[in-house]
């Protein structure tokens, strides 16, 4: 096991409590389907625009939900004049973000909205839900902590106590930040964070999940499976003096950036 695995594990069970390593497991596997659900919806009614798809940012939520209802330690929230639930574990929000529709943009760089509405800031304020800490190893737990040597378990402990302190000193949630499309679930991160003044997220800890083939996806993986720009056999050109009245070759203006993360 690596140390970054390790170190996830540590945090999962120190900011969740005792389902934090079941919790830490199950988000990608929810993300997934949901996004495959979302996908064929768009898919099957064939239309233009992305707008099926889009409404992922309220199922991812609800999936959430329903996915983790009846753990011990896990409640439901609904933040203010917002149309959704969170789950909230040992009073910690869980929330989904789908932060880019690219594989390409800079997840540190991305304001967690275009400005963050009151409904999302409220997430990062202290939620009043009495914590059911459970007493007990969850199952899921302990398949993980079985696998684990004496050594590792000893490091284990020690990250957790390293960690617990310096959560304690934050008012940290949990982040499901994912970049999607239609095409494709494209990349995942889950970690711990807390909302900066200046609209971006300060991560604690995070890590980046691998993402599997999806059935049905175009772009699936870093490696792309059509063929680069350069590959094959260069037609020959065709090359002829240039007339002085076309004068030199046009320059384009350059092209705006364009946002790529929801305003949900």
């Amino acid at each position: 096991m690596s140390t970054n695995e390790m170190e996830a594990l540590a945090w999962a069970r120190s900011v969740f409590g005792d389902v934090g390593l079941r919790i830490r497991a199950g988000v990608l596997s929810v993300l997934s389907t949901t996004h495959n659900r979302y996908a064929a919806n768009q898919r099957a009614l064939g239309l233009s625009s992305a707008e099926p798809y889009g409404l992922m940012w309220l199922g991812v939520p609800k999936a959430l939900v329903e996915e983790f209802k009846g753990l011990p330690g896990v409640d439901t929230h609904r933040p203010r004049r917002g149309r959704y639930h969170l789950p909230v574990v040992n009073g910690v929000p869980l929330i989904p973000w789908r932060y880019a529709k690219d594989r390409i943009t800079d997840l540190d760089q991305t304001p967690f909205g275009q400005p963050v509405s009151t409904t999302k800031k409220s997430l990062f304020e202290l939620i009043h839900i009495q914590p059911s800490l459970f007493s007990g190893e969850d199952e899921a737990e302990e398949d993980v902590l079985a696998d684990l040597t004496p050594e590792q378990l000893a490091e284990l402990d020690a990250y957790g106590e390293e960690i617990y302190e310096l959560a304690a000193n934050q008012q940290l949630v949990a982040v499901l930040a994912y970049a999607s499309n239609p095409e494709a679930l494209l990349r995942c991160f889950f970690g711990y964070a807390r909302l900066r003044t200046d609209d971006l997220l300060e991560w604690a800890f995070r890590e980046e999940f691998a993402i599997a083939p999806q059935e049905g996806s175009k772009l699936v993986s870093t490696t792309q499976s059509r063929a680069a720009f350069d590959t094959g056999t260069p037609e020959n050109p065709v090359l002829r003096p240039r007339s002085p009245l076309e004068g030199s070759p046009a320059t384009e203006p350059p092209t705006p950036p364009r946002k790529t993360g929801d305003s949900e």
